[in-house]
C-alpha cells in the first residue's frame, strides 16, 4: 500500500523543471520567478507531507469499501488496467469539476493549485494540503465495482504523473488528433486562466473527451491571464492553504439564514443571496493595469532562503521515503517542522523583519533534528556548525531588510 508513483517520480519532475529553465534562458523569456516557484514547490511539499499523515486514512477507506462491499474481485490483467485507467480518469474529471463548482471543495481542496499567477512546471506541484481527503470519495465507486487498492493507487498515480507536463508554456498546440483526445498544455493553460471565458473549463486529467462529452471544453484562443479572481498575495504556502478557508468561513458568518449559509458552502464560488448582491461573475481582466503580486527581498536574503529551501526540500524527500519507519508522534513532529520551515521561508520572502527571531528558533530546531536523526557524538558538532554558519548568514542578510 506504500507504493506511490508520484513520489517516485520526483527526480523526473525536477529534471523537467531544469529543462524548462534552460528553455527560458535560451529563448530569453520570463517563465519563472524565484519567489513564486519556491512557493509553488512549497505547496507541493505541504500537500505530500500532510498526505503522509492522514493519506493512509483515505487508502484505508478505499480498502474497507473494497473488502466489505465490492460486488466482484477484478483480476489484475492488461484489460482490467485499461478499463481502470478510463474509470479513474472519469472519476478524476468529476472530482476536478466539483472542486470548481462547489465552493466548499474549491476553497479546501483545489484553489491553492490555481493561485500562482505564472504558468510553468512548478505550478503542477502546487497542490492543496486537504485535496486528497475529499478526492477519495469520488473514487469509492471503483472499490464497489471490485478494483483492488494496489491497482487503483498505481493507475491513479500514473494519471497524476501525466498531468505534470501539461503545465508549461514551452509547448504550443500539438497535432489536431492528439489535441482532440488528450489533455495538452494548450487545453490546460485555458483551465488555469482567470479570464471569464476560461473559468471552469477543461477539467480533464488525461483524456479531453470527458470535457467534450459533458460540455465543459474550451479551446485556447487569446493568451490566458493566470491566477484566481481574488489574488492570494502571499509567498507563505501554509497561509495560502488557510486563507481561502478563512475567507469562506467569514462569508458563511456574514450570510443571513441557515439555508443561505449552506448554499454558500455548496453552490458555486461567488454565490451569495440576492439581498447581498446576488451571484458575482468573474470580472474581465484589464491587461493594461493588471500587475502580479511580486514582493522582492534583497539578494542576500534570497540567497539565504534559496539555500535553506534546498535543504528543506532534501529533508522532505528523505521524510517521504522513510516516514513509515517512524512512530506516529515523531512523524508528526518531523512533519510539523517541515510545515514550519516552508511557512517561515515564505514569510522571509515577504520582507517581514519581525519574523527574523522565529527563523533563529527554526535553526535551533534544525540542529535538534540533526542530533535526533543522526544520534552520534559527531552530530552535535555538525548541529553546532549548522547553527553558527546559518545564524551568521541570517544576521547579515536581515540587515538589508
Amino acid at each position: 500500500m506504500d507504493f506511490n508513483p508520484v513520489i517516485l517520480s520526483i527526480p523526473l519532475y525536477f529534471l523537467l523543471i531544469g529543462f524548462e529553465l534552460v528553455y527560458q534562458l535560451v529563448k530569453k523569456v520570463k517563465i519563472y520567478r524565484t519567489n513564486d516557484a519556491i512557493t509553488n514547490i512549497s505547496c507541493g511539499i505541504s500537500s505530500q507531507v500532510t498526505n503522509a499523515i492522514w493519506g493512509i486514512l483515505s487508502v484505508a477507506l478505499y480498502q474497507f469499501v473494497y473488502t466489505n462491499w465490492s460486488i466482484m474481485e477484478i483480476p489484475n490483467t492488461w484489460w482490467s488496467y485499461l478499463i481502470l485507467f478510463l474509470l479513474v480518469d472519469l472519476c478524476y474529471y468529476w472530482f476536478h469539476r466539483a472542486s470548481h463548482e462547489v465552493n466548499f471543495l474549491w476553497n479546501t481542496a483545489h484553489v491553492v493549485h490555481h493561485q500562482s499567477e505564472d504558468y510553468n512546471l512548478s505550478v503542477a506541484l502546487r497542490q492543496a494540503s486537504f485535496g486528497g481527503v475529499f478526492s477519495m470519495l469520488f473514487y469509492l465507486p471503483l472499490a464497489l465495482i471490485g478494483f483492488n487498492a494496489y491497482a487503483f493507487l498505481a493507475v491513479k498515480g500514473i494519471n497524476l504523473i501525466y498531468q505534470f507536463w501539461i503545465h508549461t508554456e514551452a509547448i504550443d498546440k500539438l497535432p489536431r488528433w492528439f489535441e482532440y483526445v488528450f489533455n495538452t498544455p494548450s487545453h490546460h493553460r485555458v483551465h488555469h486562466g482567470r479570464n471569464p471565458k476560461y473559468i471552469d473549463r477543461n477539467h480533464a486529467g488525461t483524456l479531453m473527451i470527458w470535457d467534450r462529452m459533458f460540455g465543459t471544453f474550451q479551446a485556447e484562443e487569446e493568451k490566458p491571464t493566470y491566477g484566481v479572481t481574488k489574488p492570494t498575495n502571499t509567498w507563505n504556502p501554509v497561509w495560502a492553504n488557510v486563507l481561502p478557508i478563512v475567507d469562506m468561513t467569514n462569508q458563511v458568518k456574514a450570510t443571513p439564514g441557515f439555508w443561505n449559509k449552506l448554499k454558500v458552502l455548496f453552490y458555486k464560488p461567488g454565490w451569495q443571496p440576492v439581498e447581498l448582491g446576488g451571484y458575482q461573475m468573474a470580472p474581465e481582466v484589464d491587461k493594461q493595469t493588471y500587475q502580479k503580486f511580486d514582493v522582492h527581498p534583497h539578494m542576500p536574503m534570497i540567497r539565504y532562503v534559496f539555500v535553506q529551501f534546498v535543504l528543506v526540500l532534501t529533508f522532505t524527500a528523505l521524510f517521504l521515503f522513510t516516514h513509515t519507519n517512524y512512530e506516529f508522534y515523531p512523524k508528526l513532529a518531523l512533519a510539523g517542522f517541515i510545515m514550519w520551515s516552508i511557512g517561515q521561508l515564505g514569510i522571509l520572502m515577504e520582507n517581514r523583519k519581525n519574523w527574523i527571531p522565529s527563523e533563529y528558533l527554526r535553526l535551533l530546531a534544525s540542529a535538534a533534528i540533526i542530533v535526533f536523526l543522526v544520534g552520534e557524538t559527531a552530530s552535535y558538532i555538525i548541529a553546532a556548525g549548522f547553527v553558527i554558519v546559518f545564524g551568521i548568514w541570517l544576521s547579515k542578510a536581515s540587515r538589508e531588510i
